[in-house]
């Protein structure tokens, strides 16, 4: 009998400790909550630098324009390459380089790199 007392009173003891940490818990504990990082999107804006041993490319976004300098080499020197450059700018909207119309889709840009062609291939610019 005493066995059964003392059991019982145990098993008491136990559903009582558990009942009221299971309801401490509940009023301590913190919501889940997440912490979400800001949207950081890296600008777009800056020089985009290209270059092989057959030519150089620069390409300068500001705003929503761009312009680019390109440097066929010749063998003939730098200064001669460099009076021979070709210029040329388009629009920008929303990471697509366009020509100066704005109709005709050239290239991308997403802020670390920028493809478009030159001459007859598509190369990647960096900054």
């Amino acid at each position: 009998m005493m066995k059964y007392i003392f059991s019982i009173g145990l098993i008491t003891l136990l559903f009582m400790c558990s009942c009221s940490n299971s309801s401490s818990n509940n009023h301590s504990s913190k919501p889940n909550k997440q912490i979400s990082k800001p949207n950081k999107q890296k600008s777009i804006n800056g020089v985009y630098y290209y270059s092989d041993s057959s030519a150089e490319s620069s390409i300068t976004i500001s705003g929503n324009s761009w312009f680019g300098k390109l440097v066929i080499k010749s063998g003939f020197g730098a200064s001669y390459d460099d009076s021979n450059a070709s210029y040329t700018s388009g629009i920008v909207k929303d990471g697509i380089l366009y020509d100066d119309s704005g109709y005709i889709e050239l290239g991308s840009v997403n802020g670390t790199s920028l493809s478009i062609p030159v001459g007859s291939r598509r190369v990647t610019h960096y900054k």
